[in-house]
């Protein structure tokens, strides 16, 4: 506390030289309290507040010692320096001044979310449009533009605008789509989606109803949502009991599909052709143009490259206009060449409906020409996850059964 008030008030150090002790007796009795006195040699050195510096000239003719000030600190001899400087002192003025606007608006946004069906660019102009962007004031409404981020994406199901300083961060989740067939009411079988001949079972809940080898059949109930407990033949000692739980379970089966893809023989693609590009810089929202010429007509792609410091976003940024022509063109395959394309997209088709589990086991391709259009039909047997969720299949006996929870177990099965 006392170096705050030393630098606040300033102090100055004199050497004083000749006849300290007078000088310093009537130092005292004047009411003059140095902060701190030492001996230097035949000197002393006199510390003592800046307002008081002065007193010491009359002391001095008194005694007809010499002082000479050795050394001075704090504030009022800043502050005194930089009148000296106006150019400095209003530099500093306008600076501080700029921090204290530049502070009443966000410079920086971050987007958190798993699996968001937007791109970012979509979700920025979206957030703008609700008036939270980059450049707008602190004072905005986060809360009404979270309700409004909802309605401008119909998509999610949650969005919340998050501020710290001049930081804003938007999380977003999306909606959860209900599973085709199950009631979500914490009960529900696992039933085959296909018909096929079961490879393995892995169950985490549930009753397994089949086994490894057998075959089942489209919409047969694989893995049972509930569980009897108990002795039928000892209803009085060992009641029977019901556990209903929602069955869950991974269920791969050898599956036999028909896959059918095609590829013309002669199509038109869209070729574009470059008519210039233009770029503009962006300093706290207001952009200077990097190029003299005008823009030429024609369709446009913007892109934007933010400046990042040590991990942070600045507002600055360079935003750069591609100008293009789109032309129809007609593009003509070779036979073979028709056959191959025809065949990628056969591939395709085969990731999207066995999923990231499901492979092809043997296949019998063909190919067919008819129409100008090359067809290729793949019929092969695959392996592949056939578990579904459906409703609870309710039993039809015993009449009154005892319902008493919820079971929760783990089968195996491997063939």
């Amino acid at each position: 506390m006392k170096k705050i008030t030393h630098w606040v008030l300033g102090t100055a150090t004199a050497r004083v030289s000749g006849d300290t002790a007078r000088f310093m007796n009537i130092a005292v009795k004047t009411g003059l309290r140095p902060i701190r006195l030492q001996k230097d040699g035949k000197d002393v050195l006199f510390t003592l507040y800046a307002k008081d510096y002065k007193k010491l000239h009359k002391i001095k003719q008194r005694t007809h010692a010499r002082v000479k000030l050795a050394e001075k600190s704090g504030f009022p001899f800043r502050f005194r320096r930089m009148l000296r400087r106006p150019g400095l002192l209003l530099g500093t003025a306008l600076g501080v001044a700029l921090m204290l606007f530049l502070s009443g608006f966000y410079w920086e946004m971050t987007i958190s979310g798993e699996d968001i069906p937007y791109a970012e660019s979509e979700i920025l102009a979206a957030a703008k449009r609700v008036g939270v962007y980059i450049g707008a004031p602190r004072s905005t409404d986060t809360a009404l533009a979270s309700v409004a981020l909802l309605e401008e994406l119909p998509e999610l199901s949650w969005a919340s605008f998050n501020t710290e300083g001049c930081t804003v961060q938007l999380e977003l989740r999306t909606s959860v789509t209900k599973a085709e067939g199950a009631e979500h009411d914490g009960t529900g079988d696992i039933v085959a989606s296909r018909a096929g001949l079961i490879h393995s079972i892995t169950a985490q809940n549930g009753t397994v109803l089949v086994k490894v080898g057998s075959a089942c059949a489209a919409g047969q109930v694989l893995v049972s949502g509930i569980t009897q407990v108990g002795d039928p033949y000892d209803p009085e000692y060992n009641p029977v009991r019901y556990f209903y739980t929602r069955a869950r379970a991974e269920i791969l089966a050898e599956t036999q599909r028909t896959f059918t893809a095609s590829c013309p023989l002669s199509t038109e693609t869209v070729r574009e052709t470059d008519l210039g590009t233009q770029r503009a810089l962006y300093i706290l929202g207001v952009r200077v143009p990097l190029s003299l010429s005008g823009a030429p007509k024609g369709q446009t792609a913007y892109t934007r490259t933010p400046f990042v410091l040590q991990g942070h976003t600045l507002p600055l940024w360079v935003e750069t206009v591609r100008v293009y022509e789109e032309e129809t063109v007609p593009v003509t395959f070779t036979e073979e060449e028709a056959q191959r394309r025809a065949l990628e997209n056969l591939h395709q088709l085969q990731k999207l409906a066995l999923g990231e589990d499901g492979r092809v086991l043997t296949e019998n391709i063909t190919y067919q020409t008819k129409g100008g259009t090359v067809y290729v039909t793949s019929r092969c047997v695959c392996l592949e996850n056939i578990a579904q969720e459906a409703p609870l299949t309710l039993p039809e006996e015993p009449e009154n059964p005892e319902i008493i929870g919820v079971f929760v177990g783990n089968v195996q099965g491997n063939d």
